[in-house]
């Protein structure tokens, strides 16, 4: 009767519709048995696994064989093989040359800009880069600005996704030379008065858009929306819809269509800014061998970029990641196809169970890919294990009730900022793996992974969140 008294005491709303009883053998398992009894839940597709760390003992499994969709918790594996064959410290660089002779401040020649496929070259990034050029002394270039993007295949697409495409940021293409996630932000404020237009600006401003806005200021039942249209010589951003005068502004992310040329004209405007004029065209090569290299930016360190990654289940940065490990590792150009054949590798050769699992892409969005709550809680195990790579692995993970895409979750568990977990939401797929501490001072994790489930993505949620809390109190005591 213990137990139960503690749980009454606490009253925590995510186990009072549990069927739980404390006279049972193991009132553990008993408790998890009664979180997912809900009728919603479709039981057939359901994987449930707990297990200790870092023993890897299983204190619960439901399904855990089962080959399911994992939704963005495939991001677990990218990170785990960005982590092993990288290392933690491992930055992307982003090399720029020049070609020919050199006058003073003009450039006989052309420069280049070799992409190493950074996931998170932003504009601020393009600027300094562009800001170095120019205390170089370099004021003036005759020829081109040349792009190598030999890092990458040409795929710009992750081979599972060749279908329909949207202008959603979490739909972005991908490249070797990729600015500011292949995304531009079109900011929108209200006019001064009703019936002005709305206020609107490009970031980053270039060449490469032209904007047609026609937004009002008013109160109106269509809210502001911005959409690009393919145009002949440039790609048109239509700004519709309607600002009230008192609202707010804020940001439209919208992914473009050409990552090359967004990237060329990108930075060809800010070398301008900096006074580093460009007089030729922007094309696509390879840099030449007798090529002088200049200046070398290089990303901050892999483990920072992977707790982005998870915090905010960023999809652009997980498939330029698995590009990456493939082109480090087996040689550019990086492909897909050799990135997750090196996943594969590596969750064998970790003592991952692998039997069911497919790798579609890195970040989880195809609805092909398939893990079961085996191979993910083996991946938990593993990873706890490495003194290298696994501190960065667990840090990567969001702290639940705290930040990242579980920052609203758990808020008022005892379970709150002790788990740390990566979520996965798809159409009728939702999932959470991570690691929480029981209340016993040892560490568990878990993989829930639900496919197919009437229960709305809330209702889903707080299942999730039920088990996550009856870990951390009763996992300790299952015998």
């Amino acid at each position: 009767m213990k137990v139960r008294i503690i749980i009454a005491a606490l009253a925590i709303p995510f186990l009072a519709s549990s069927a739980f009883s404390a006279e049972t053998k193991d009132d553990f398992v008993e408790a998890l048995d009664g979180v997912i009894r809900e009728r919603c839940i479709n039981h057939d597709k359901l994987g449930v696994r707990v297990v200790e760390i870092p023993s890897g003992e299983t204190l619960y499994d439901k399904n855990g064989s089962s080959p399911l969709s994992p939704a963005s918790v495939m991001k677990l594996v990218t990170t785990a093989t960005a982590l092993h064959y990288l290392g933690v410290n491992y930055k992307f660089k982003t090399d720029v040359y020049h070609t020919g002779s050199r006058d003073g401040g003009v450039v006989k020649g052309d420069l280049v800009i070799k992409g190493g496929g950074d996931p998170k070259l932003t504009s601020e990034a393009v600027w300094l880069i562009a800001e170095e050029v120019r205390r170089q002394g370099i004021t003036d270039v005759t020829g081109d600005l040349v792009l190598d993007v030999s890092f990458f295949d040409d795929n710009d697409n992750p081979p599972a996704r060749n279908g329909k495409r949207t202008q959603r940021p979490y739909d972005a293409l991908l490249g070797a030379l990729s600015v500011n996630f292949n995304t531009v932000a079109v900011h929108v404020y209200p006019g001064v008065k009703a019936g002005d237009p709305v206020i609107a600006e490009a970031v980053p401003s270039s060449p490469y858009f032209r904007m047609i806005n026609d937004g009002v200021t008013r109160n109106g039942d269509h809210p502001v929306a911005a959409f690009r249209v393919n145009g002949q010589e440039n790609v048109v951003i239509r700004i519709t819809g309607s600002m009230r005068p008192d609202e707010p502004g804020g940001a439209i992310n919208i992914n473009v269509d050409d990552p090359l040329r967004f990237a060329g004209e990108t930075f060809r405007a800010y070398l301008k800014r900096s006074g580093v004029n460009i007089a030729g065209v922007i094309k696509k090569g390879l840099v030449p061998s007798n090529a002088r290299l200049i200046h070398t930016y290089q990303s901050e360190p892999l483990s920072m970029i992977l707790r982005d990654l998870n915090r905010f289940s960023n999809n652009f940065v997980a498939e330029q990641i698995v590009k990456t490990v493939a082109a480090e590792v087996t040689g550019a150009p990086g492909s897909h196809e050799n990135g997750l054949s090196l996943a594969m590798k590596f969750l064998s050769e970790s003592g991952v169970d692998t039997t069911g699992v497919v790798l579609a892409d890195g970040s989880g969005l195809s609805k092909d890919n398939r893990l079961t709550a085996k191979t993910l809680s083996g991946l938990l195990v593993a990873m706890s294990r490495r003194f290298d790579v696994g501190p960065d692995f667990i840090a990567s993970l969001g702290i639940m009730g705290v930040d990242g895409t579980v920052r609203k979750r758990l808020k008022t568990s005892p379970a709150k900022s002790l788990a740390r977990a990566k979520t996965g939401t798809i159409n009728h797929v939702t999932a959470l793996a991570g690691y929480v501490s029981g209340q016993d001072g040892k560490l568990y994790g878990f993989t829930i992974l639900q496919n197919d489930s009437g229960c709305p993505y809330r209702g889903s949620h707080k299942i999730e969140d039920r088990i996550v809390t009856t870990v951390h109190l009763l996992a300790g005591k299952k015998r």
